[in-house]
């Protein structure tokens, strides 16, 4: 792509630079804000201190500068940002529309480390152009950071400082002078190593993008407060100037600088959850992400890809969409302390994107007939007949949701003979129910690609968060950097998509990870990939329950995608596993609750005769028929309600059931129907859908309930 840098002078603005030409992209020109009035204003959003330098570093690297004049004013400062007039945002738009009508850029490039308020105002003017924010420094470990900086020959000096345990003495100093003390500040006072807290600022004098070195002649120390505890000190530079390099440099393209450095690529921030000796054995990679040749500087990764082995005849080609019309019936439920579920809905239009759009305009009226609103929803499942409708539904679904903060959301193919059928979760806060205790509403939605985690650049969030429940969007194995499919073994791309939940939890809550998942999804496109996905989910987290099911594809030709939630205080979780037999079935059930049992979880396997659903698919050899009643159905759902419910302090609470079923029986869900007509008064939601495969080849229904009080 080609990319516009905002530019501040400081060190990572220069190296998130190194990061983008690595990732493959075109570094066009330069972008910066110069203050008016002052040398060094107090803005929230950009650097000023050092702004004499700027037009060196244009030269020193050789592209263009582009400025405009700022006054560092800060008028909207709520987390979400609105355009507002005479906020220094409003400044940036400006600035960066002015690029684009020259350069005809297609992405944004800024250096933010973990400071939200920054990162959602360069997505907002983003968006207004019609632009991507990449900002490959997001969220990583400043320590780690830092000393990469170092390792990659970038010569910056401290030019600010702001903090306790930082002063003027500290002035003019290099990372590599200061590396030792910031730990020590660290380690103290809590100091940002990176300074991404506003502590200390720098300015680059050097980096292997440069083709010129930076040199300050003379400058001016100025302290802004004598004698308080962290007074705040900076430089003003007064004169410059620039010293030639090797001239052979000249020629060398941006890409080309890099090479002989030991700057990491996009893969090579996914290196630890590819085995090194794959990695060896593996001499035919020879391009990155983009289809560029790699040079030196980029990791090879592994072309192994996931095994078909003996399960091919269990894929799509194989299974049709079932044979009976999809029931058609919307309905919702509501609890006493604000939790909605919504389920069962779909439309029967034979054009797909008029079916998208009833389907949404039936959601949008059981919202309206709760007395909620839309941006009450917390997250949305969609299951659709074919992923090739994807981008239609994406532009669909965006008509209906907000940009700003929307619910999270999964999306998977399943064997329907409808569009599409979806659920969705709502919250309303019910404070006067609980005593006063009030569960805001918190959404992550980045949107600026980065090596974290997968960009949400549609219209979905990555979390929610409502009291201690965290609900996170559907994930797939994405090389963040990138944005492309991870191009190895299903291990690997398990281990990956693992990863990406991991932070966005961590990120939610910093004291939550993956052992605080209580109950969760993993949808695959082959069943001979359950072994290694159930390998990778147990080695990882503790006690949750997850229930495997085959698809016939998933958003981007992905082979497996995780659907969790989390609870903070999963330590005080209690699980349990119990069954029974009811006639020709045997009930194999999970249960994840709570000490106050206000949240709970259930994963139940429906099965022929003594068969154990639990264990590995490819252990199964041969599939019994089904041999049951809606008697006998009726009396597992009943089983399963009862363990939902067990222990709750409501009457009827609220549940939701995802039911799934095997579509290759077509006598099956005429069974379920019938079984679940006798709880129509009851205060549940149930969502039925058809599947390729179970969790192995004896199974074939498999229940996941939740409820939430």
């Amino acid at each position: 792509m080609r990319v516009v840098a905002l530019i501040s002078g400081g060190k990572d603005s220069c190296f998130s630079m190194m990061q983008c030409v690595a990732a493959g992209h075109d570094i066009v020109a330069l972008a910066n804000l110069y203050p008016v009035g002052e040398d060094e204003l107090d803005s929230f959003m950009f650097q000023t201190v050092g702004h004499q330098g700027v037009q060196f570093i244009s030269e020193a690297i050789g592209l263009p500068v582009y400025r405009e004049p700022t006054f560092g004013k800060s008028k909207m400062q709520e987390k979400n940002y609105t355009p507002t007039d005479d906020d220094e945002v409003e400044d940036l738009y400006r600035l960066l529309k002015k690029v684009k009508d020259f350069q005809n850029i297609e992405a944004v490039l800024s250096g933010a480390i973990s400071s939200d308020y920054q990162r959602i105002r360069v997505e907002n003017v983003c968006s207004r152009l019609g632009l991507i924010s990449l900002s490959y420094l997001w969220q990583r470990n400043q320590e780690d950071l830092y000393r990469e900086m170092l390792e990659c020959s970038v010569n910056a000096v401290i030019i600010k400082v702001a903090a306790l345990g930082l002063e003027s003495k500290h002035l003019g100093k290099s990372l590599f002078e200061m590396h030792s003390h910031l730990i020590k500040m660290k380690e103290k006072y809590g100091l940002n190593v990176c300074g991404e807290g506003g502590e200390y600022e720098t300015f680059t004098l050097d980096c292997p993008l440069f083709l010129k070195s930076i040199v300050i002649d003379e400058y001016e120390s100025i302290v802004h407060t004598k004698g308080d505890i962290a007074p705040v000190g900076y430089l003003n530079f007064k004169k410059i100037h620039l010293l030639n390099k090797n001239k052979a440099m000249d020629k060398l393209s941006l890409r080309e600088r890099l090479q002989g450095t030991s700057i990491k690529a996009p893969f090579d921030y996914i290196s630890d959850i590819i085995c090194p000796k794959e990695k060896e054995d593996d001499p035919d990679h020879g391009t990155s992400g983009n289809g560029t040749a790699d040079c030196e500087f980029v990791s090879n990764v592994s072309k192994k890809k996931p095994c078909e082995d003996d399960f091919s005849l269990l894929t799509s080609s194989n299974v049709s969409s079932v044979d009976e019309e999809y029931p058609d019936n919307p309905s919702w439920s509501e609890n006493r302390c604000g939790w909605f579920y919504f389920g069962g809905i779909t439309s029967k239009d034979q054009e797909a994107k008029s079916a998208i759009i009833e389907a949404l305009g039936k959601l949008h009226n059981l919202v309206h007939e709760a007395s909620i609103q839309i941006l009450d929803i917390v997250s949305v499942t969609l299951y659709i007949k074919n992923m090739a409708d994807y981008s239609m539904i994406n532009e669909v679904y965006d008509l209906m949701f907000s940009k700003v903060n929307p619910p999270v959301r999964v999306c998977i193919e399943c064997p329907l003979n409808v569009h599409i059928v979806l659920e969705a979760l709502a919250y309303r806060d019910r404070s006067s129910a609980r005593d006063g205790e009030i569960h805001r509403r918190h959404t992550m939605h980045v949107q600026s690609i980065s090596n974290w985690a997968p960009a949400n650049v549609g219209p979905y969030s990555q979390a929610v968060r409502i009291g201690d429940i965290i609900l996170t969007a559907g994930q797939i194995p994405l090389v963040p950097g990138t944005m492309k499919i991870l191009d190895s073994s299903i291990k690997d791309q398990c281990s990956l998509t693992l990863r990406h939940i991991n932070r966005i939890l961590e990120a939610m809550d910093y004291s939550t990870r993956l052992r605080d998942i209580v109950h969760g999804i993993c949808f695959l496109t082959n069943a001979s990939y359950i072994p290694e996905a159930r390998k990778e989910w147990e080695i990882r987290t503790n006690n949750a329950i997850v229930d495997y099911i085959v698809v016939p594809a998933l958003p981007r030709g992905a082979s497996v995608e995780w659907c969790v939630w989390a609870h903070k205080d999963n330590s005080r979780f209690e699980y349990e596993e119990t069954g029974r037999c009811v006639g020709n079935l045997n009930i194999s059930l999970r249960r994840r609750w709570n000490y106050e049992n206000n949240v709970s979880a259930i994963v139940c396997y429906l099965t022929n005769g003594l068969s154990d659903p639990t264990v590995n698919f490819v252990m199964e050899t041969s599939e019994t028929s089904i041999d049951l009643t809606a008697e006998e159905l009726k009396k597992s759902f009943q089983y399963i309600l009862f363990n939902l419910r067990k222990g709750s302090k409501s009457k009827n609470p609220a549940c939701h059931l995802r039911v799934f079923y095997k579509a290759d029986d077509s006598r099956v869900v005429q069974l379920i129907l019938n079984a679940l007509a006798y709880f129509s008064k009851e205060n549940i939601v149930i969502t039925i859908i058809p599947t390729m495969n179970l969790c192995n080849l004896n199974t074939f229904i498999s229940v996941c309930g939740v409820r939430h009080e």
